[in-house]
């Protein structure tokens, strides 16, 4: 039987075949927590098993097909280009870490130090993918173990890179116990230092939520989010050629201004709750370029009549030249604007528009407010982190049903990075509230609250100072050099063994 029959009969297949049966759950909309941490095993273990480079071409259209079929219902209202990108960067962020562990984890020579090359490579793919505008830290497991509360305050010292470490060195060490089968003794360093600080991340983890809780103190914030007659309404109309939105232009106008009255009508019955603080959901309140100034001056009465910070979002349509049809308002209780926002990431503007996030002060902190896809973003939103602002009071649309919980969450960890608490008002997607240690304070998701889609949240009103937001990306630097002081070292010990039968043949 010739090599290539040889490996399309690898017995070992199995483990590529699982692994990318795994991937489908590990984050996303099929999230489930157990396959984040099992998942990348099998990848290891199969690239392992390979000493040609077909076994490595072959995997490629396996992760490929699995990558696109997670991100289907996740990566919708963008182009095709970033449809491929995204597929073929998550495959990626899967095999050149595994790659990367099957040339090296032999050379080191130290069962301890061969097992930290899977996640340091892990950390320096998912690092220099975030450079990328379209993908931020999308691609990045660490979203899918939000669940495990005391493990994700690690993100408060090493950002969200720290979590997916763990992972990684998980799956590495594992396969190095597989390879010795399972016999302690030959992998006990490792082993046991993995365990003892998986086991004291936990607790530490544990010790600061039950002892160093958000201090009293708290504001009333009203999330408003209204139904539209259809998903994306509003989108599908900028998407239409000119002719059909000149010919319709009456009927989305009307829709607009039916939205908004509910949004109105809706934000005054939660007034008698005492809210100090009102929030819109991206997309919700859409406007016509020629009456958005009349809306904008309703907008400045009511938060004048009713003595509230008042965060409208709006999607200006009809001819509008601007940094970006979405933008975000901070008016004080006076009615004047503190300031626009506007979006500064947008997957439907080419993404980058700005780089510039305003802060407003009020009695109840410093409030800062991002747009729905710049929450991906660790970079930007850290100068949150580093002017102390205490509130992230963000207006969201997710594309999709699929999308409703992900992007949520997701942007959750800003506030763990950054020592804020935040609120995400949520359009066709999860509204919610949660602290700065990733206590969830209150969530609705839009398409299972058919009705009265309000929520009041108590929100602490004092934020902390985080290692991330003072020192930034220090443990994906820091992995960086890890990798490259272990490339250098198998390099060395590869030279060595070379050099070493000349050596001896030469003394003969």
């Amino acid at each position: 039987m010739n090599d290539k029959k040889r490996l399309w009969f690898d017995p070992n297949l199995l483990w590529l075949i699982t692994g990318c049966g795994l991937l489908l759950f590990m984050g996303g909309k099929w999230n489930i927590l157990v396959a984040t941490w099992v998942g990348s095993i099998f990848f290891v273990r199969y690239f392992r098993t390979q000493r040609g480079v077909g076994g490595i071409l072959l995997a490629l259209p396996f992760i490929l097909v699995a990558s696109h079929v997670f991100f289907l219902g996740l990566a919708v209202q963008v182009t095709l280009t970033f449809q491929i990108i995204i597929a073929v960067s998550y495959t990626l962020y899967v095999m050149i870490p595994c790659g990367v562990d099957r040339l090296l984890y032999r050379r080191l020579a130290s069962p301890l130090l061969s097992t930290l090359v899977y996640p340091a490579a892990l950390i320096v793919v998912q690092f220099l993918l975030s450079y990328i505008e379209a993908l931020g830290t999308v691609l990045n497991w660490t979203g899918a173990l939000f669940s495990m509360k005391p493990l994700i305050q690690l993100v408060s010292l090493t950002g969200v890179w720290g979590p997916s470490f763990l992972v990684g060195w998980f799956a590495s060490v594992f396969n190095t116990l597989w390879e010795e089968r399972f016999d302690l003794n030959k992998v006990k360093a490792p082993v046991v230092l993995f365990s003892a600080l998986f086991v004291g991340i936990m607790l530490w983890g544990s010790i600061r939520m039950v002892f160093f809780a958000p201090d009293p103190g708290t504001v009333k914030v009203g999330s408003v989010v209204v139904g539209l007659p259809e998903d994306n309404l509003f989108y599908m109309y900028l998407d239409l050629p000119e002719a059909e939105q000149r010919e319709q232009k009456e009927q989305y106008r009307q829709w607009t201004r039916e939205v908004q009255e509910e949004l109105f009508a809706t934000s005054e019955q939660l007034i008698p709750s005492g809210i100090k603080i009102l929030a819109w959901a991206s997309g919700n309140a859409v406007v016509f370029a020629e009456d958005e100034p009349q809306l904008v001056q309703r907008m400045q009465a009511f938060a004048r009549e009713h003595q509230i910070y008042f965060f409208p979002s709006l999607l200006v349509l009809g001819d509008y030249a601007g940094p970006d049809r979405n933008r975000v308002l901070a008016i004080r209780p006076d009615g004047e604007i503190e300031y626009t926002h506007f979006k500064g990431r947008n997957p439907n503007a080419g993404f980058y528009q700005g780089n510039a996030i305003e802060v407003i002060d009020t009695p109840y902190g410093r409030i800062a407010s991002p747009i729905c896809f710049e929450m991906e973003f660790h970079r930007y939103i850290r100068q949150v982190g580093e002017q102390q602002v205490d509130i992230l009071i963000v207006p969201g649309d997710e594309p999709s049903k699929d999308n409703a919980i992900l992007h949520t969450e997701i942007s959750m960890f800003r506030c763990l990075e950054n020592g804020c608490s935040m609120l995400r008002t949520t359009l066709e997607g999860l509204t919610m509230g949660m602290d700065y240690q990733g206590r969830v304070l209150s969530q609705m998701n839009y398409y299972l609250t058919l009705d009265n889609r309000t929520l009041i949240t108590e929100m602490p009103v004092k934020g902390v100072r985080t290692l991330y937001s003072r020192w930034g990306d220090w443990f994906a630097y820091g992995c960086v050099i890890l990798l490259i002081v272990l490339t250098a070292w198998g390099v060395r010990n590869k030279v060595k063994r070379l050099a070493t039968p000349d050596k001896n043949l030469s003394t003969d």
